[in-house]
């Protein structure tokens, strides 16, 4: 059988395409890390691959907004990354991939891909950096949290991670759809909705503001050593979240 190829999409200020490509290889996916001016110059294309990854990071130093200037280079190959979600392949945005994905209309689902959700300043005005707990909704098409356990944990680290959204009418859809793939426990940063992940109807597309790619090993936890906790760690969660997508191409 051949290999699920993951791209990684690379861009100037971002930091995590190596950790996320390191996760797509550990379950058995060939992922290539791309520089954004090879694929708004042509030279390679999205559709090349089974996987699209949009990594955490700083884009462009997030001048003007978190992911802002990313999302515009990227809106040059739009008919691409429109295909590859019709064509059913999984996408995943991970932090600033998921201010990109918001910014380019993909996610919540909207038929004339609007921009009605953005990812904001947290309320405590500060850049938050910890573990947090999360609730897994059984309910959710998200194919990356498929068969999950209720509830995980995953490292965040942002400034602007709080969702918004254009008006109520947005949530009640968003809630209706069970598009809030992933909720927190206790909301670090006003997310309305205690929302930390969004997926579409198919449930092929998923933006998420804390790091899967940050959890695939069992001592990337900060207690994986003490045994009351490490016994209920089981498989890591943000490895479990790339299985999925491997899983599901295959």
């Amino acid at each position: 059988m051949k290999k699920v190829k993951a791209i990684v999409v690379r861009s100037p200020g971002a930091n995590c395409d190596i950790e996320t490509a390191h996760a797509f290889e550990k379950v058995g996916a060939t992922a290539t890390r791309v520089h954004i001016n090879e694929l708004t110059s042509g030279r390679d294309s999205i559709l090349n691959y089974d996987i699209l990854a949009i990594p955490g990071g700083f884009s462009y130093g997030d001048d003007i907004a978190g992911g802002k200037i990313l999302s515009v280079h990227m809106n040059k190959f739009f008919k691409d990354i429109k295909k590859f979600i019709a064509d059913k392949k999984p996408v995943i945005g991970i932090c600033n991939g998921f201010q990109v994905l918001t910014r380019l209309g993909f996610l919540p689902t909207s038929k004339n891909f609007e921009h009605t959700t953005s990812l904001d300043f947290n309320d405590s005005g500060t850049f938050i950096c910890k573990w947090v707990n999360l609730k897994v909704n059984k309910k959710s098409p998200c194919i990356f949290t498929k068969d999950m356990p209720d509830y995980i944990q995953l490292p965040i680290a942002h400034g602007e991670g709080k969702l918004v959204v254009k008006n109520q009418a947005v949530l009640t859809e968003i809630k209706k759809n069970n598009a809030d793939a992933l909720t927190y426990e206790d909301n670090p940063n006003g997310s309305l909705g205690d929302i930390a992940g969004l997926t579409n109807k198919e449930g092929n597309v998923l933006g998420l503001m804390p790091h899967p790619e940050r959890f695939v090993e069992r001592f990337h936890h900060p207690a994986w050593t003490r045994d009351e906790v490490a016994k209920f760690l089981g498989t890591p969660a943000g490895l479990l979240i790339f299985k999925n997508a491997v899983k599901y191409v295959k």
